[in-house]
């Protein structure tokens, strides 16, 4: 039943005592695809007794268990609530929610009886349920904190009408969004839907992978459920379809990924299919070359493509030169001798045999010829993590004219502090426990972006280089941004994202403000910190970032620091200190 993914739940007021039975009428009826209903009822003397007896179980077989999520009694008897999760595991239910975490709980006990529950039972998750309200979202990671970040506590956000900023929960394991019945309101011909806010709300929870429980209200008890589950299915009917690009990276969204080494491996076909896929890209390189053709003084143009791979940046040479009604003369180099058999099938089949292919590693050949422009798409995620400076200096040095043009001309990263309580888990998880010292590149979505992305360093190739090769120092960076919070949040990491200028005003773009429209090549970087720190609003947020270099190997540093409005501090450690984690060979 569930719509486009969208999954709703219903959880009725008062007691259910029979859950297979309500699971098979009453919650089918209302077309829904789960129930939350209570583990057990009146089951208190189930402690002395030591099991519970029939006539106290709600969900008495594990054949309605796949849809049902449980909800525990209250805090007043944690052996109780003990029994329950081991009954709740045994049949089989996926979940378990918690009593509500309020303003007037006692967040410590709270905290050490969730611990002491997940430590002691199998591995059902508990969903701590939270209403969205003012200082909800700071008891919430007070408990977590107290739990250490426990990976089996989910969140259940309860959304009413107090207008707060939701944006923090984004970053936090929510599994349900509950809207009580008195949320709604009737529209002219009697049904329940929802005001305009609450639907945008909604629809933004929508493009999360979260399920819907209408809880109902006691006010509402006589209400008819089915309404509200078809209202909410119909509001999901009225998104707009994502874009090519959205859908083609959407399976991606939160998968670490480790960066490129292209220096280290050759490159997969499959790897150089999927970002010939991103046509966007290309586009913005061929108007740069074909502008760059343009402006040439030379009669007769040479154009060396560093790094062809499989030819994409080949064809659209050809095509700006067609364009620019220049003679252009084309050479293609590449050090992969796999992808040196596609560039000679494709210049027999498509290109003519109007390019010269040289099988050669950039850094080391030695032309008969200079370039007037040189054109390759060596950028990383953060701009220079796939070696785009180191290969950069010594292309411009042996193959670019004293006039000449290399594209792109520049680039730059940026950083912003970041909230992400699944990426910090997959990071945590990763590499065998040695994970949160390394960078990834992540298609950022289950996340809060604190701040906005500040510059760190950038790098300029708008000359032919005179370093002295081997030498590297003078691609080595440091750089210090600081970043003010505006509203409660729980630091994970930093993001990375890169701009660049191709040719005079033709730019890439991957950072948030300044994206360019419907490229996919590069997703953000991650760069997670070991140890989460809480940010107030107000507080300074100090980001220091190295690029360091020595011998064959390139590798980044970081560190945080938060400094309060009331004189509370806290550092990260130094993370990949000397490279021990992470670096990228030459």
């Amino acid at each position: 039943m569930a719509l486009n993914g969208l999954r709703v739940g219903v959880e009725p007021c008062g007691m259910v005592a029979d859950g297979d039975a309500f699971v098979a009428g009453e919650m089918e009826r209302c077309e829904a695809d789960f129930a939350v209903l209570a583990v057990t009822h009146e089951a208190e003397a189930a402690v002395d007794r030591g099991y519970f007896i029939l006539s106290e179980v709600v969900v008495k077989t594990s054949q309605h268990a796949y849809c049902v999520l449980g909800r525990a009694s209250t805090w007043g008897d944690s052996d109780l609530l003990s029994m329950e999760l081991q009954l709740a595991a045994y049949v089989g239910l996926k979940r378990v929610l918690a009593p509500e975490l309020s303003a007037s709980t006692n967040l410590a006990s709270y905290a050490r009886t969730l611990l002491a529950l997940v430590s002691n039972t199998a591995g059902v998750p508990l969903v701590v349920r939270v209403r969205a309200a003012e200082g909800a979202w700071a008891r919430w990671n007070r408990v977590r904190m107290l739990c250490g970040h426990q990976v089996r506590l989910q969140v259940a956000l309860e959304l009413g009408d107090d207008a707060c900023d939701l944006s923090q929960w984004r970053a936090e394991p929510v599994q349900l969004i509950v809207l009580p019945t008195r949320m709604f309101v009737g529209n002219a011909a009697g049904y329940p839907v929802l005001r305009k806010d609450h639907q945008a709300e909604i629809k933004r929870w929508m493009d999360h992978a979260v399920a819907y429980v209408i809880r109902q209200s006691e006010e509402d008890e006589s209400v008819d459920l089915i309404d509200y589950v078809r209202y909410l299915r119909f509001l999901a009917g009225t998104l707009e379809d994502p874009s090519a690009a959205a859908a083609a990276s959407a399976e991606y969204r939160d998968v670490l990924q480790a960066p490129l080494q292209p220096l280290m491996d050759h490159l997969e076909s499959a790897t150089y299919e999927t970002f010939e896929m991103d046509l966007p890209k290309y586009d913005h390189y061929e108007h740069a070359m074909m502008r760059a053709i343009q402006d040439s003084p030379q009669k007769e143009i040479v154009l060396m493509v560093v790094g062809a791979g499989r030819g994409p940046l080949v064809t659209r040479a050809l095509r700006a030169a067609r364009q620019a009604g220049r003679a252009v003369q084309v050479i293609a180099i590449e050090k992969n001798p796999s992808a040196l058999v596609e560039l000679q099938l494709r210049n027999a089949n498509d290109w003519g045999h109007q390019v010269t292919l040289i099988r050669a590693d950039m850094r080391g050949w030695v032309p008969t010829q200079r370039a007037d422009i040189l054109v390759s798409e060596l950028l990383g995620s953060f701009g220079d993590n796939e070696l785009s400076p180191e290969c950069l200096d010594a292309a411009c040095r042996l193959l670019l004219a004293p006039r000449g043009v290399c594209i792109p001309q520049s680039y730059a990263a940026y950083v912003a502090p970041l909230s992400s309580t699944l990426l910090h888990a997959r990071a945590q998880a990763y590499g065998d426990g040695h994970g949160l010292e390394t960078p990834y590149v992540v298609n950022i979505h289950a996340a809060h972006i604190l701040a906005e992305p500040q510059l760190m360093w950038s790098f300029s190739h708008t000359q032919p280089s005179d370093q002295i090769a081997g030498d590297n120092r003078h691609n080595q960076r440091w750089a210090t941004a600081t970043f003010r919070v505006q509203s409660p949040s729980l630091v994970h990491g930093l993001a990375g994202y890169f701009d660049a200028v191709l040719y005079g005003n033709v730019e890439l773009s991957i950072r948030p403000d300044t994206h360019t429209e419907d490229m996919h090549s590069w997703f953000p970087m991650y760069f997670p910190i070991k140890q989460p720190m809480t940010a107030s609003p107000g507080d300074e947020l100090t980001v220091h970032m190295w690029r360091r270099s020595r011998e064959s190997r390139t590798w980044y540093e970081w560190a945080v620091e938060s400094a309060g409005r009331e004189a509370s501090s806290a550092s990260s450690l130094i993370h990949n200190i000397n490279a021990h984690e992470y670096w990228i060979g030459h």
